[in-house]
């Protein structure tokens, strides 16, 4: 019984009173962000351009010391990447998507992608920063566009 009322005094003291209102994380808290020295991993898409992946496949996604990329790389979901403080600029890597074919013309592979495995190219053919969030996710962001990473 003592114990049980000792537990209720902790508790209540821990409570908001009626004059002191439960508080919200300040914006300003949600924002702060943190500039990671390495993106290197293997990350599950989480998010693009602010709208979490919901679909009933996961794009898995790569990166190395010098490259991005998911599959299929054949259609150019393929980038090199230089990183300096935050700071991120992507270049489509000229040696994924299609190719000079012997004799002229083009070779490309023709597997059916989804409107979220282009959405994601778009989103980080436009990176221009890198974060990790609260949450630490890593986070692409720039023109307009956001790509939310979580390791695997």
């Amino acid at each position: 019984m003592r114990a049980a009322l000792l537990l209720a005094a902790l508790l209540a003291a821990c409570a908001p009173t009626a004059e002191e209102p439960a508080t919200e994380p300040s914006p300003a808290a949600v924002e702060e962000w943190v500039v990671p020295a390495s993106i290197v991993g293997e990350y599950r898409v989480a998010g693009i351009d602010g709208e979490p992946l919901e679909t009933d496949f996961g794009i898995a996604l790569s990166i190395t010391e010098e490259t991005i990329g998911y599959e299929p790389r054949c259609l150019g979901f393929a980038w090199t990447y230089s990183l300096e403080d935050g700071r991120v600029e992507t270049r489509r890597d000229p040696a994924y998507g299609p190719q000079p074919a012997p004799g002229g013309g083009t070779v490309t592979c023709l597997p059916a992608v989804s409107p979220q495995h282009r959405a994601l190219a778009v989103a980080i053919d436009a990176a221009e920063e890198v974060r990790r969030t609260p949450a630490n996710a890593v986070e692409l962001r720039g023109g307009g566009h956001s790509v939310t990473l979580f390791s695997q």
